[in-house]
């Protein structure tokens, strides 16, 4: 059985040693240390202490809107100028005046609530931020975050969902998602009705088995230029409809990419007139 091992700045590891930076063994010494301590950290310095490390943008202002402290992220992303005693935010970022980023750091110090929101940034032309604005006692924290690429990849989901609700009212045209063994995840109400079975009772049913016996092999070799070799393919098939005659379709075929890798491959079906 592994041997856990512990250090004395508390950090646990494994039998390979990993050895904390000199300065990050200090703050975490600082950080966990008791009030009496000589070594303690204030309140506020634990905070910007903390906030040098994270990736996020962390600015700490008064109740006035001085700026106290802004971390190294902050100074980039939200492109703060030297910061100085009575520096306010409406100085140092004169976008946020009148923004949703003032109206929410404002109200959050009006009432002690913490807030946050998604809003169009202030700060680059169509990018968005991710805005937390928490109450510290008489101090004010405001964390941002990018979240652009989150935007983006949320609308490009939304116009893939609309493009599948829109290929399933057409009645010549199907869509089916395939894992990479070419079992069936999910269909369309149009494949549905070209196959004559109900839904449930495709899930998992390997497309190639619906493919005439003397295709199936052709059609196999399609499916692994997509899932083996990333490629996309287009083909003509026949399939078994459940009680009626062979039913011939154009297929596309083209992988499925997910955050782990392939997950399969997407299939748009066409109706081939007799």
């Amino acid at each position: 059985m592994a041997r856990h091992i512990a250090d004395d700045a508390g950090f646990r590891h494994h039998p390979r040693k990993t050895v904390a930076r000199p300065d990050q063994r200090r703050l975490f010494q600082q950080l966990t240390h008791g009030a009496g301590d000589e070594s303690a950290l204030s309140a506020e310095e634990q905070l910007t202490g903390l906030a040098d490390w994270l990736g996020e943008s962390v600015i700490l202002c008064t109740a006035q809107e001085e700026i106290i402290y802004a971390n190294a992220r902050a100074r980039q992303y939200c492109r703060l100028p030297a910061l100085r005693r009575g520096l306010t935010l409406a100085e140092a970022m004169p976008s946020l005046e009148g923004s949703v980023i003032q109206v929410q750091h404002r109200r959050t110090m009006a009432t002690g609530e913490a807030l946050q929101a998604d809003i169009p940034s202030v700060f680059a032309k169509d990018c968005w931020t991710h805005l937390q604005s928490i109450p510290l006692g008489d101090r004010l924290v405001l964390v941002m975050r990018d979240i652009t690429d989150e935007v983006e990849h949320y609308r490009m989901a939304d116009a893939k969902l609309g493009l599948l609700d829109a290929i399933s009212l057409h009645p010549d045209v199907s869509y089916v998602r395939i894992t990479p063994r070419g079992l069936i995840e999910a269909t369309d109400q149009s494949f549905r009705d070209w196959m004559g079975v109900a839904d449930a009772k495709l899930i998992g049913v390997r497309l190639g088995d619906l493919v005439v016996r003397q295709q199936r092999l052709a059609f196999r070799k399609a499916l692994d230029r997509v899932c083996e070799d990333n490629e996309q393919e287009r083909i003509e098939i026949e399939l078994m409809p459940n009680r009626s005659a062979a039913l011939r379709v154009r297929l596309a075929i083209v992988p499925l990419h997910g955050a782990y890798g392939l997950e399969g491959a997407s299939v748009i079906m066409t109706r081939v007139p007799d």
